[in-house]
Formats: structure tokens, C-alpha cells, sequence
């Protein structure tokens, strides 16, 4: 044998046994500390248990997989997994996370996950604490992981209602990190035929930061808004059926900003809202005069001036198919976070500036005359004349009462309105114009107790029509 041979041989036999050994070490020491894992966990959670039927470990990816995973809890409660599998497991860190056919009963019902990823799970300082070797507490918004996702999520009792989501995926979860959501596929179903109560396509939230939430929650506070959070968020195809009564939104999209002023800018535009009268007795007396259902449209835009604590919302528009249109704005002071806004701090604290609300009629009128015209006609005492009254009459009979109502008003005020009423009846392309312009902010405290008259001065409240744009 040639001295090259040899050596060859030798190289061959030495990775041969070092190469070997090395990896039965390592796969020894991994199926140990798999168990010490395992051990520690349920140590940590007196009375629970974690079994499977087989499963195995790779040293070189520092993973480990378990097949037909069944844990109990310390009340009994029993959760299975067909498979799970664990990697990249540091002090601190869980690395990975992968679960499929996750399932667990409870009083009749059931809770089914065809799959679960989580991915690069970093667990903080202070997340979970530990007490004489038991887990007490569990802080949520001290944990982060790059992404979470979730699919074929089902929660149903035993009387068929319940939830199902078809993906939930969290991105970039942490206190200084900013998420990005998307739910698909969310239904509510609350009655025993398995009706929906809720529906949802689909929803997509950017720049939240979902960690901070946590956090106010952990704290036991109401979550507040953050400010200039989401970033964009977009819900579409959502229904819903109350009581026999449907509605649904086709689509709501909103963008939020912060400048380094501390000065907000948000956005929201909607389309397709729609909801029918009849079992609403809020909207009955649209029903009575012809609306089945109202089918509406609109955008809004706020602005917020940290300096001078003043919001902004212009334009607001809202658009209802067959009826009309609105189009406002509206200036006043106020705090930052608006969302948990009193009654008592609402009337004592924020300070209207001015507003501006714009009318303009796209069928009201008419359908107001003809259900008053068919409502004279059933009740016309005459019935051998069979007497129709028709939508002009009514016309022709509300502006003579309009009329009488100006000329015997007692405000200016009274007499613009009046006026405007009677100018939009005549002329249809016309708009409704009312302004308040205070000499100086005022609020809703500052006119308790006055007068009509004096309210109207104080708001200097005026009522016109404008030409339609």
C-alpha cells in the first residue's frame, strides 16, 4: 500500500471515528436536555404532564420533534398535537415553534388549529416569572417573535355557536416594534343552526404596535390610542345579522400619521354601508316613507395641532344612496387622546371653534311627499269620490305652511331656516347651508341655561342655501 493510501485511510478512519463520536455526543447530550426540558416545564406547571408516542432530535439544527403530543394541565384539561416541533431553544430564546392539529375539548365544545408558525421567539426579561420553581405570572408584552401565524382556527360549543378564522398572521411582535396583521375568513356563528352572526372577508392592520396594547392591558388600564397608529388598515366584506336585521360595509380603509411636531394627520374612507329599516326603530320612520335600506358612502379626514390643542375634521362627507348628502367641517379644542372622552369633560372642556354642514337633497323630499300624498289618500273620509292626493299637492300644501311659519317666526334664526327650506324646495339643485362662527371658542357648558335667542347669538348660528357644487 502506497504511503498516500495510508494516510488516506487514516484521514478516512479518523473523521470515521471522531466525525462519530462527535455526533453521538451531541446526539445524546440534545435527547437530554430534551428531557430536562420537558422536566423543567412540568415542574414549572404543578399537576401537568407532557407525553408523546415518539420522537426525535437533531443535534446540528438544535431541533427536536415530538409526534401525537398530548399535554394536561393541573385541572386535567387535556390538549393535543399530532406534531410538534421545537427549535433553536437558548436561555432566552424558544427560536421556532411549528404545531399541527392542535385540538382540545371543554364542556361539550371543541378548539381545532390545523396549523400554528411561530417564528425567532425571544423571551424578555421578566416575562415569565418563576417562584419556587412554578410559573405565577406570564407577560405577554414582554415577549417578540418575528411572526405568528395561525391557520383553520375553530372554537364551537356544543350548541354550534362559536368562531372560526381562517389565518391570523402577527408580524413583528415586541414593545419597540411596530406590527403588521391580517385576519382572513372571520365568522361568529350564534345560533344553534349554525347561522352567521358576524362575518368578516378579511382585515389588514399596519403599524400597530400590538406589544404596547399588551402592556396596558397586563397594567390593568383601557387600552388607549396610539397615537399616529395603525399606520394603514384596511376592512373588507364585513356582515352581520342582529335580530333579524342585516348589515355590512364593503370596505374601510384609514391611514394615520405623527409629524415629529406631535402634530396628527388620519384618513378614513368607506363604502357600502348598508342596513335595513325595518327592524330598526331608530331608522322606522325612514321605512315608513319608502327606504327599505340605507345604502351609504363616505370619507373623513382629522387633523390635530399639538400647539394649539385644536382638531380638525374637514372634509367629512357621507353620501346616502336615493336620499341626500352631507358634507361638514368642524374645528374645536381638545386633548390629544379623544377616544376616552367623559360627558362631563365633553361639555366642560372642549371648545367648538366652527362648524360648517352643507345639505344637499338627492330624493328626500320627493319620497317625503309621496308617502304624506299616499297616507291622505288611504285616509280620505270621502271614499265614494275615491279622492287621490297627489306628491305635488303635498308639495304645494308644505310650502303654504312653511310660509306661515316664517311670517310668524320669532327669531332671525327661525326665519332663515324657514327661508332655506323653502328655497330648496323650489329649487332641488340647491343646498342647505348651516354655519356656527363663535366670536370666541365656546363650550357646551359656557351655553347651559341661556335662552334660545341667546344660544343662537352666542353661535352665531345662520341659516342659508347655497348653489349646489
Amino acid at each position: 500500500m502506497s504511503k498516500a493510501a495510508v494516510v488516506g485511510a487514516v484521514v478516512i478512519i479518523g473523521i470515521g471515528v471522531v466525525g462519530g463520536g462527535g455526533y453521538y455526543y451531541a446526539s445524546n447530550k440534545a435527547e437530554q436536555e430534551l428531557t430536562n426540558a420537558i422536566q423543567l416545564a412540568e415542574n414549572s406547571m404543578p399537576g401537568s404532564s407532557i407525553k408523546y408516542e415518539s420522537h426525535s432530535v437533531s443535534p446540528f439544527s438544535q431541533s427536536a420533534t415530538l409526534h401525537k403530543v398530548i399535554f394536561k394541565d393541573g385541572k386535567g384539561q387535556e390538549y393535543t398535537a399530532d406534531t410538534v416541533i421545537i427549535g433553536g431553544v437558548s436561555a432566552d430564546k424558544v427560536g421556532d415553534i411549528s404545531v399541527d392539529k392542535f385540538h382540545t375539548a371543554f364542556e361539550g365544545g371543541t378548539i381545532d388549529i390545523a396549523h400554528v408558525d411561530a417564528k425567532n421567539i425571544a423571551v424578555g426579561a421578566g416575562a415569565i416569572v418563576i417562584e419556587n420553581g412554578k410559573i405565577t405570572q406570564v407577560f405577554p408584552s414582554k415577549v417578540s417573535f418575528d411572526l405568528l401565524n395561525i391557520q383553520n382556527f375553530s372554537a364551537i360549543g356544543p350548541d354550534k355557536t362559536g368562531i372560526t378564522v381562517g389565518q391570523y398572521e402577527l408580524k413583528n411582535y415586541g414593545l419597540k416594534q411596530n406590527s403588521n396583521q391580517v385576519l382572513k375568513q372571520l365568522e361568529l356563528k350564534a345560533s344553534a343552526d349554525g347561522q352567521e352572526f358576524l362575518k368578516l372577508d378579511q382585515a389588514q392592520i399596519d403599524g400597530l404596535n400590538v406589544a404596547e396594547i399588551a402592556a396596558q392591558i397586563e397594567q390593568k388600564q383601557s387600552p388607549k390610542t396610539l397615537p399616529g397608529q395603525p399606520a394603514k388598515a384596511t376592512l373588507e366584506g364585513l356582515s352581520a345579522n342582529l335580530a333579524g336585521q342585516t348589515w355590512s360595509l364593503a370596505k374601510f380603509e384609514t391611514e394615520n400619521s405623527v409629524a415629529a411636531s406631535g402634530d396628527l394627520k388620519s384618513s378614513g374612507v368607506f363604502s357600502g354601508f348598508k342596513i335595513g329599516t325595518a327592524h330598526n326603530i331608530r331608522l322606522y320612520p325612514l321605512a315608513q316613507i319608502g327606504y327599505d335600506q340605507i345604502d351609504a358612502s363616505g370619507n373623513i379626514s382629522a387633523t390635530y395641532d399639538k400647539a394649539k390643542q385644536q382638531w380638525a375634521f374637514t372634509p367629512f362627507s357621507l353620501t346616502i344612496k336615493d336620499m341626500g348628502s352631507l358634507n361638514a367641517d368642524l374645528k374645536f379644542n381638545a386633548p390629544e387622546d379623544i377616544s376616552t372622552v367623559n360627558p362631563q369633560e365633553l361639555l366642560a372642556s372642549y371648545k367648538l371653534i366652527a362648524l360648517k354642514v352643507v345639505l344637499h337633497d338627492q330624493g328626500l323630499f320627493q319620497k317625503i311627499f309621496e308617502s304624506a300624498a299616499k297616507k291622505q289618500s288611504q285616509s280620505s273620509s270621502d271614499a265614494t269620490a275615491n279622492k287621490t292626493v297627489t306628491a305635488d299637492q303635498v308639495k304645494q300644501q308644505m310650502i303654504a305652511t312653511i310660509k306661515e311659519d316664517a311670517q310668524n317666526s320669532t327669531t332671525t334664526v327661525e326665519k332663515q331656516g324657514d327661508e332655506a327650506i323653502l328655497d330648496l324646495i323650489n329649487n332641488p339643485t340647491k343646498s342647505l347651508v348651516i354655519e356656527v362662527n363663535p366670536a370666541t371658542p365656546v363650550t357646551a357648558m359656557e351655553l347651559m341655561g341661556k335662552s334660545q335667542s341667546d344660544i343662537f347669538n352666542a353661535l352665531q348660528l345662520k341659516v342659508t342655501t347655497q348653489d349646489a357644487k
